[in-house]
């Protein structure tokens, strides 16, 4: 019998999702929050330039209604055509999300570190014939589009200071004050087989995939991440209970909005909490601590290299003082970063001490997080916290056992949230599948009753048969007062397997040397992981748009460094 992980608390563990589509419970539903009056969308640096939820809706209807009536999206039916937006954040991107949907269309979002040509790739994967950007993105959205033999009125450029989507040709002004409105669609299986958004994948080690997204994914994934804290709360505030968080909900956008992270949390998470999103163009490390000063940010997501940055940088003082929460996902981040990122968050006194940091779990194939810190609970161990409901979890060995608590296993998942796979990829898809189960590609653990990521299943090293879990060294590297950040590959050796090879970027050149790093883990892991692919030192670890290292690059470089020894490198 498997062994199959679930919500905590029973009563959550199979609750109903709204039968509704997403824009109806975001715009429509009672359980969304934000009133018509509230403002959702601020410009950080012109904050004069903002939003209501109504103003969002009336975009939203006249983006639908420019897309429909001059390219035709939507006329033969949803879930067929496919506009693809790059861009950096602003506060008209939510329109364009929603405009995209509303119009029948599907949102594909790519990467704002897009080169033409792989812009040009994602248009033509999807079969994308208009695009959406940014000025600063005009001219590789440009290109790409004539690479894909896409018109140029077929480009379109969002601008939130003048209210605008306008084709590159001038001739096409696709908000204009006529609205249509959406769509409402009730039916559970229709709302399962849509086809709404498109995620790309990082493409951290291969050419990246269209995760396929429908109205059921997101509505699902927008309740179970606040049906349970929703309760909690409520049950807190007697005898005046209210769902709403006991807190103004003020969060600062600084991640990319192709990545779920940032699509999730700023188009849909705020507003359906009651709060606002105030939009960074795009990510800086001192606009980051302005802005969060300035405006009180109180709900704060971001990657791990952030808050490794954070925990180490004297300028962090009190700028996250007004935080009631914050949150961290995207990769492993071990309980000593947890608890000296920790210590930076807050304000003085009895509320320093309080633990807000937790981590979440989730990719861009389960809409997100389907694990979270819940409210009322509280974790430094490093742990990703507890599994949200409508979740079914295993942790299963090569063979598709289920392992013993204690035991290291890949997780697997079955839930709403979970897309149905990749778009016009049907071998992608039957390999992310088994049983009717989600191959997540990571490894996991649970200890002492809570669930632990250990790193991704095709990034694990071998060294005469031990398992090295590169994320293990990194998080040892990153706690050194001399080293700001590190990252791990394999060397290939053809009698040992893989040798460790560390990445180091120290605090400042010369700072430390090779054989320090290596004698600094040798006295603190087991045999098998000391780094006897050597150290290289580097003045920036290569990360994608939203964080993630690239291990890629590192493995040219590595080729380039260590010459004939470094061929094999592993990813």
């Amino acid at each position: 019998m498997s062994r199959i992980y679930t919500h905590r608390d029973p009563r959550f563990a199979e609750i109903e999702i709204p039968a509704l589509d997403f824009l109806t419970l975001l715009f429509e539903s009672q359980h969304s929050l934000a009133q018509d009056s509230s403002v959702v969308h601020v410009e950080a640096a012109w904050p004069a330039n903002k939003l209501t939820k109504a103003d969002l809706r009336s975009y939203t209807e006249q983006v639908a209604h420019g897309l429909r009536t001059n390219y035709g999206i939507g006329v033969k039916g949803p879930n067929q055509d496919v506009v693809t937006v790059v861009g950096y954040g602003q506060i008209l991107m939510p329109a364009a999300f929603f405009g995209v949907i509303a119009a029948g269309g599907v949102f594909s979002a790519a990467s704002p570190s897009s080169t033409v040509a792989e812009l040009s790739r994602q248009i033509s994967q999807a079969k994308s014939n208009v695009v959406i950007c940014g000025s600063e993105h005009l001219d590789v959205a440009a290109k790409a589009a004539a690479q894909c033999n896409l018109p140029a009125r077929n480009v379109l450029v969002l601008d939130s200071t003048s209210r605008s989507l306008n084709s590159t040709t001038g001739h096409i002004k696709a908000i204009s004050g006529t609205r249509l409105t959406w769509d409402r669609v009730t039916d559970r299986q229709a709302l399962r087989d849509s086809l709404i958004v498109i995620l790309w994948s990082s493409g951290t080690t291969g050419l990246p995939k269209g995760v396929m997204m429908s109205h059921q994914n997101l509505v699902a994934e927008t309740f179970i991440t606040s049906v349970y804290n929703r309760k909690w709360a409520m049950e807190q505030a007697k005898p005046a209970p209210s769902p709403a968080p006991p807190f103004g909900y003020r969060a600062l956008a600084h991640l990319p909005t192709s990545h779920i992270a940032g699509l999730f949390g700023y188009f849909a998470g705020a507003m359906y909490a009651g709060g606002a999103v105030y939009w960074m163009r795009k990510y800086d490390w001192a606009g980051l601590l302005r802005y969060a000063r300035e405006f009180k940010i109180t709900a704060f997501y971001t990657v791990p290299s952030i808050y490794l940055r954070m925990s180490k940088a004297p300028e962090v003082t009190d700028q996250f003082s007004w935080l009631a929460g914050a949150v961290t996902g995207a990769a492993p981040m071990d309980g000593k970063l947890q608890q000296s990122a920790n210590k930076k968050l807050g304000g003085a006194g009895e509320r320093l001490q309080q633990q807000m940091l937790g981590q979440t779990w989730g990719l861009s194939e389960t809409t997100g997080a389907v694990t979270a810190v819940l409210a009322g609970e509280s974790d430094d161990t490093g742990s990703i916290g507890s599994i949200l409901p409508t979740i079914q979890l295993r942790l299963v060995d090569d063979d598709f056992r289920d392992v013993e608590p204690g035991r290291e296993g890949e997780l697997v998942l079955k839930g709403p949230v979970v897309t149905r796979g990749y778009y016009n990829n049907p071998a992608a898809t039957r390999d992310a599948f088994r049983d009717g189960w989600f191959l997540s590609g990571d490894i996991g653990v649970m200890r002492n009753g809570k669930f632990y990521v250990v790193d991704r299943k095709k990034e694990l090293l071998k060294y005469k048969g031990l398992q090295v879990a590169p994320a293990e060294i990194e998080g040892l590297l990153c706690e050194h007062p001399l080293i700001k950040e590190a990252a791990v590959i394999g060397l290939a050796d053809p009698s040992a397997g893989d040798l460790p090879c560390a990445f180091v970027v120290p605090v400042e050149d010369g700072a430390l040397a090779a054989a320090e790093v290596k004698k600094y883990v040798a006295d603190r892991l087991a045999p098998h992981n000391q780094l006897r692919g050597g150290v290289l030192f580097i003045d920036e670890i290569p990360k994608n748009a939203i964080g993630k290292l690239l291990r890629r690059e590192l493995r040219e470089r590595a080729k380039k460094e260590l010459g004939a020894a470094a061929q094999g490198a592993k990813l």
